[in-house]
């Protein structure tokens, strides 16, 4: 996945800082090798860069093995989040310059649907996902509650740096 992220844009990557999040984080392995590559690539450009990772995971124990792998490569420890992205989002004004994610596919989103809304999609007014789109204010990108991953989906969308090259 991290080939796919960072290959397409190696030439273009400069010194800088970048952040990384992935909103499905797990034990963290994905959010480690894109740092590696993102690293590597500009190493190979002779580029210098500073990378930080962010990341939210609600499973209590994969959160724990992540938040410890992370804290030990010296990373900030309020960067790794407990709880659900979805209702409970633990980095609501932040944008990013890469993200990727593994959400869990075919999982229910209705528990954090009754969080956000009480339950009816029509109520929805979550910035992330019922956003202003060709003159309609209330364009709503609010998926099945069976399909949750479209929505982790749609939040790494609203979470995306757009004044930037990459």
């Amino acid at each position: 996945m991290a080939s796919l992220i960072f290959l397409p844009l190696k030439d273009h990557i400069g010194s800088g800082t970048y952040l990384v999040y992935d909103c499905a984080c797990g034990t963290g392995g994905m959010l480690t090798e894109a740092e590696a590559m993102l690293m590597n690539l500009a190493s190979q450009h002779s580029k210098e860069v500073n990378i930080h990772l962010y990341g939210q995971e609600v499973n209590a124990e994969t959160y724990a093995i992540c938040k410890a792998d992370l804290l030990i490569k010296g990373e900030e420890e309020r960067n790794i989040a407990y709880g659900t992205t979805l209702s409970a989002d633990a980095f609501p004004s932040m944008e990013f310059d890469f993200m990727l994610a593994n959400p869990p596919y075919g999982k229910s989103w209705k528990t954090d649907l009754e969080r956000l809304c009480g339950g009816d999609k029509n109520e929805m007014r979550d910035p992330r996902f019922v956003v202003d789109h060709d003159g309609n204010p209330e364009f709503s990108l609010v998926t099945r509650s069976s399909d949750g991953q479209l929505l982790f989906l749609v939040n790494m969308l609203s979470k995306m740096k757009h004044a930037t090259p990459l």
